[in-house]
């Protein structure tokens, strides 16, 4: 109850500062009950889901509990006050006591509605104490550095990891099967590898690229879409670790002269986690990809994915159309699957029979039946979308449509009353529908099945902590394609923090474009018009580009103009 009246009170802050109106309140609130979450609290929910931003909520949260608002990125933890309380007890109440002042000791909260853990520290303290509140990503973050410097943090395995440098794996890089063995279940090795998963976990790592040279095996993680290295060893090692990861992927280690494709599950803190792997043989050895996949990023939202409130409420409209194509397109890494897995998500019901078929199954999802591709076996995509339409679906989702077989399949599905959804390779909407033409699937076929195409990239997020205010120069705006911008304009870049390792970003979130196909689209299409026509014809309906959605995204102060350039030159 008491719990119930701090929602409501926040609630109606919220609104009292214009932060919310009361329909989105109310929304919210629905939202959260008919999505199974009504244990988690309005105000994390409200941040989650786009409503309210966290900087706004945390100003009021203080407010409301009359605590100050501290950040924790400048702040240095007192050793004698960490080492009286257990970590156990401070990741359990996301709760951090940070340095004395006299007797009285400053204590980190997340959640001000944790009265126990409050109090529990304290009677490990000793001493009376001044809660102060922080965001839950800082007081966990600084937790996890705090204690990780006595043991098991980040930087404490680098040194562990750096120290395996000066092992030797037991002979040259042309061993025979049982020296392979025995070193791939080494223990120094073993505890190698466990680190560098580990560590590209705990670093939001989507990839791992293990890659040997002529002198060193480097280790690089992807973050935010960008390649970074992280650690070199000794080119003698360099069979053992491979060994290790082959081991754990179930692969043949005597197989070193083809490709081979593998996963790992594993289960690190709450999370359940599947490494994709996939072994290249190069000139110096054998190169080690390791795709991250996270489970509970399957069950994301479409308010979460960075859409504009026009993209979302017109990409919504389209999926929930009873028959017909959607398509979502862009390159490799700009997150397609997430969007269709999301679509699937909003769109998926008991009394809807929903049928997926991928190249590979990255996720499983409850209710929806999904069908691996396997081409050695004769199953394509093609052939697997012929067997999936005798199984009476209401929707079909595609991996990706790569032949002119499986696109006219995908039209002719839509056309005998289902709703199909896949992903296509291109730079932009408009050319998603030449391609498919160029690839063979006949326009009076995909004229009047096509709904809507959704092409997006990912932008890199300016990072929070260290976010800084500035005025563009002429030329750069020129750049961007807003020389003639009336007035000024304030951007946002990143200084570069602990917290964004320097980058100055942390995070990412889509930038989209959403081509709704009308009748004039349709009639383009059956007369074979190029793509920049039907960019045009969209534009004078109110069509915005991709580069529209970024530039609006580096005004809010969400991501940066050099970002959006980055990722939009392609389309140009």
């Amino acid at each position: 109850m008491i719990v119930k009246k701090v929602e409501t009170r926040l609630g109606q802050m919220l609104v009292e500062e214009g932060l919310l109106s009361e329909e989105e309140l109310e929304q919210a609130l629905a939202d959260r009950q008919n999505r199974g979450l009504g244990g988690k609290p309005i105000g994390k929910y409200l941040v989650e889901s786009g409503f309210v931003k966290e900087t706004d909520f945390l100003r009021i949260l203080a407010r409301q509990f009359n605590l100050a608002l501290m950040d924790l990125s400048e702040i240095q933890v007192q050793p004698e006050v960490l080492e009286k309380v257990p970590e156990e007890l401070c990741r359990k109440y996301k709760i951090l006591p940070l340095f004395a002042i006299g007797e009285e000791v400053t204590v980190a909260i997340s959640d001000p509605t944790q009265i126990d853990g409050v109090d529990m520290v304290a009677r490990y303290l000793k001493a009376p104490v001044q809660p102060v509140l922080a965001s839950e990503t800082q007081v966990l973050q600084t937790i996890a550095a705090s204690f990780g410097k006595k043991d098991g943090s980040e930087e404490g395995e680098r040194d562990d990891i750096s120290s395996l440098n000066r092992l030797e794996s037991g002979g040259e890089r042309d061993v025979d099967l049982e020296t392979l063995r025995r070193a791939g279940e080494e223990a120094p090795i073993i505890k190698m590898v466990d680190k560098i998963l580990k560590l590209a976990v705990r670093e939001g790592a989507s990839d791992i690229h293990v890659e040997p040279g002529e002198e060193q095996l480097m280790v690089r993680f992807r973050v935010d879409g960008m390649l970074q290295k992280r650690f070199g060893f000794s080119m003698r090692l360099a069979a053992a670790v491979v060994s290790r990861m082959k081991i754990l992927s179930d692969l043949d280690i005597s197989e070193r002269q083809k490709p081979q494709d593998g996963r790992i599950q594993l289960k690190m803190g709450d999370k359940e986690l599947e490494f994709r792997v996939s072994v290249l043989p190069v000139y110096y050895g054998e190169k080690v990809v390791m795709r991250i996949l996270d489970r509970a990023s399957v069950r994301v939202q479409l308010e979460n994915l960075g859409l504009s409130k026009q993209n979302l409420r017109i990409f919504d409209g389209l999926v929930r159309q009873p028959n017909g194509i959607v398509l979502v397109t862009g390159p490799t890494g700009s997150g397609k699957s997430t969007t269709l897995y999301a679509a699937l998500n909003a769109i998926n019901s008991i009394d809807k029979n929903i049928v997926t078929v991928e190249d590979p199954v990255e996720y499983q999802i409850p209710l929806i039946n999904q069908v691996p591709v396997n081409p050695r076996r004769g199953l394509t995509f093609a052939g697997a979308l012929r067997s999936i339409l005798r199984q009476d679906p209401d929707i079909v989702m595609i991996g990706e449509i790569r032949d002119p077989e499986t696109g006219s399949i995908a039209a002719e599905a839509a056309l005998t009353g289902h709703l199909v959804l896949s992903t296509l390779h291109t730079n932009d909407a408009p050319s998603s529908v030449t391609r498919l033409i160029e690839m063979g699937v006949a326009p009076f076929l995909l004229a009047p099945t096509i709904l809507g195409i959704l092409a997006q990239r990912l932008v890199r997020r300016v990072c929070p902590q260290c976010k800084a205010p500035y005025e563009p120069k002429p030329a750069e705006l020129h750049e961007a394609g807003i020389g003639e911008l009336v007035g000024k304009v304030t951007l946002h870049r990143g200084k570069g923090c602990g917290y964004c390792g320097g980058t100055g970003y942390k995070g990412r979130t889509g930038i989209h474009e959403v081509l709704k196909v009308d009748e004039e689209i349709r009639d383009l299409i059956t007369e074979r018009a190029s793509a920049s026509q039907i960019r045009r014809a969209a534009a004078a309906k109110g069509f915005k580009d991709l580069r529209f959605d970024g530039l609006k995204k580096a005004v809010s102060g969400q991501t940066s103009l050099e970002e959006v350039i980055r990722v939009t030159k392609a389309v140009e």
